[in-house]
């Protein structure tokens, strides 16, 4: 699932720089899960779908286009 309809919401109620901060955290946070064996992010079917948001919540947090 895209990320682009949580970054609009952000944007819309806190502003771009609180959403571009909020992207960076959560990009790590969910990166962090993978490392935890009982957390899904780690499963393989899960995996790729967090890989996916993190490249968009990366991307968003670094040029502030929406994916």
């Amino acid at each position: 699932m895209s990320e682009r309809l949580r970054l609009e919401t952000l944007i819309a109620r806190d502003g771009l720089g609180q959403a571009k901060q909020w992207a960076n955290k959560t990009a790590a946070l969910y990166r962090s899960s993978f490392s935890e064996p009982s957390h899904y992010s780690s499963q393989p079917d899960w995996r790729p779908l967090f890989e996916k948001s993190i490249q968009e919540l990366k991307r968003f947090a670094e040029t502030g286009e929406l994916p």
